[in-house]
């Protein structure tokens, strides 16, 4: 239930997210391991600040646990649900006329909108296409979407669609603008490995991951019955997509399966940078553990060479099911930041007493909180001041904006931001009514979300911050090639140990970069000087 990378979500996190089958549930408070009074970093001790802007239009569709993906200056919703959370006993838990069955494209600024009924696409299988949380992740102008729970027409039964969906979103948006049928834009073909619902998926490289999920059949009931079946992954499956002339394939498959870790589905997927400047993924949350309904705490990271590395120091505070991330990294100092907006958690934050407590029941939230994982794998969370006024952000969507600097996986680069810069919107979603056993219904709200870096304690730049010397990463690892980022015009640069003794001193940018990758481990300053003022920036070499 939900939309991505959000409940449904956008890579662009129910039951949230992938709607499936939640947290109405009790749980039970044994095997707890986290604390019931966690310690939280100070907010004011961040390197930004956030703000956010309501510009929701009244226009715009209820929509959450949809597929998302983002052309030019449309966004494109496929599949997901148009009605609240689902419900908890066969016949009504997913009513037939809540599935979206429309495919919605949505200019956020404009607010013009087209839609076409997937019914009249001419393909081999529409039903996919109505299915709530399916997994789905965009490469360039191609959108994939995998799995998905929903009702197969051809039997009535409820079932987890076994297909892979390929979509080329020029020509889906050229078509559907112009008011036409687009079925040209998509592929399909069927897979078991694809039949998974409230998972995630994202691209790394040349692979594309799909992470967790459950294999749901049936109609669902809030505990177990003869009405369903259940079968989580276990599973982080990599592999690639081929696209050679009309047809769509998967090759290169390959499985990592851990029972006691990934039995997770409705989390959040979130791209990350490592402090050497790699890219990777890391999950946040997941249900159900084997021994306790109660969410996973511990964060997997996901990388290109080693595709499973659980962080068995550090446990979750907050937002352990489907929400949007918005991920920031700081090179001055290796630190990674991913805000995670609300959604349900076994943490909150009560206003009358002005303390976080637990409920195991993992209610909706209303709270904001920034995950941090520090240069030297440490991990802390703080409760960020702003918060939603009603009970949002479970399969809500973060639309990143392609004018913010970001690295390739949309990680934004923090330390490139000038003053407040808009990062992109927040919308859709789960609103629950009361934080546990509640009525809902799909969220239309729209926020524009903006960050505003501090001056980093990294960096003196006494001439304002229009001049900088960065050094990317940092701290700087052992037989890394550093990437300078330099804005002003410098006439000479010096390294200098940190009792202010100069190393070396040179004109060149170039012989700056080569002398740091070869420099032994330590604390080290550059200094650029030129007319328009003097920079000073620490760096770490380890």
């Amino acid at each position: 239930m939900a939309v991505h990378r959000f409940a449904g979500t956008f890579k662009p996190v129910v039951l949230m997210k992938h709607l499936l089958f939640p947290v109405a549930i009790l749980c039970f408070l044994s095997t707890i391991s986290l604390a019931q009074n966690p310690v939280l970093g100070n907010p004011a001790e961040l390197p930004f600040s956030m703000q956010m802007e309501e510009v929701t239009q009244d226009e715009l569709p209820g929509l959450h646990s949809s597929a998302f993906a983002h052309w030019e200056e449309w966004w494109i919703f496929i599949g997901g649900r148009v009605g609240g959370l689902h419900g908890f006993f066969p016949f009504t838990a997913f009513p037939e006329n809540e599935a979206n069955a429309q495919i919605w494209l949505i200019n956020p600024e404009t607010g013009d909108m087209h839609s076409f009924g997937v019914d009249a696409l001419l393909i081999p299988f529409v039903d996919p296409l109505k299915a709530t949380n399916p997994q789905y992740a965009q490469d360039g102008e191609w959108f994939f979407m995998a799995g998905g729970y929903g009702k197969e027409a051809s039997t009535g039964d409820f079932i987890t669609f076994p297909m892979l969906t390929a979509v080329h979103l020029p020509t889906l948006v050229s078509i559907m603008v112009n008011n036409g049928n687009p079925s040209a834009a998509f592929r399909q073909i069927q897979s078991e490995n694809m039949r998974v619902c409230g998972g995630e998926m994202d691209k790394m490289g040349d692979y594309f991951y799909l992470v967790g999920g459950h294999d749901f059949s049936g109609k669902y009931t809030q505990t177990p019955s003869a009405s369903f079946t259940q079968e989580y992954t276990y599973e982080i499956r990599k592999f690639r997509i081929n696209l050679q002339g009309t047809g769509l394939s998967i090759t290169d498959y390959t499985v990592h399966h851990d029972e006691a870790n990934l039995r997770r589905r409705d989390f959040t997927l979130a791209p990350v940078i490592r402090p050497d400047g790699s890219q990777a993924l890391c999950l946040y949350g997941g249900v159900f553990r084997p021994d306790v309904d109660l969410p996973y705490y511990n964060p997997v990271y996901i990388d290109e060479n080693q595709i499973f590395m659980m962080d068995a120091g550090y446990e979750q505070v907050f937002s352990q099911y489907t929400c949007p991330a918005v991920p920031l990294f700081d090179s001055t100092d290796g630190s990674m930041y991913t805000m995670l907006f609300a959604g349900l958690s076994t943490h909150y934050f009560d206003q009358g007493s002005q303390t976080v407590k637990y409920d195991e029941r993992v209610p909706f939230i209303r709270d904001i909180s920034t995950f941090c994982r520090r240069a030297d794998g440490s991990s802390v969370e703080y409760l960020m001041p702003q918060r939603f006024d009603a009970l949002l952000g479970s399969n809500m969507v973060f639309v990143p904006t392609e004018t913010a600097p970001q690295y390739g996986n949309e990680v934004f680069k923090l330390r490139q931001m000038q003053g407040k810069t808009f990062v992109g919107w927040l919308f859709g979603g789960i609103k629950a009514d009361i934080p546990n056993i509640t009525t809902s219904s799909a969220s239309k709200r729209m926020f524009k979300v903006y960050i505003t870096p501090k001056q980093s304690s990294h960096t003196l730049q006494p001439a304002g911050d229009s001049l900088f010397v960065r050094v990317v990463p940092n701290p700087l690892g052992s037989n890394q090639a550093p990437e300078l980022e330099v804005s002003g015009v410098f006439s000479a640069f010096q390294l200098c140990n940190m009792e202010g003794m100069v190393i070396r001193h040179t004109e060149q940018l170039e012989e700056l970069g080569e002398w740091l990758g070869v420099a032994p481990p330590g604390v080290y300053m550059v200094v650029a000087a030129g007319e328009q003022g003097r920079v000073v920036t620490r760096i770490l070499r380890f």
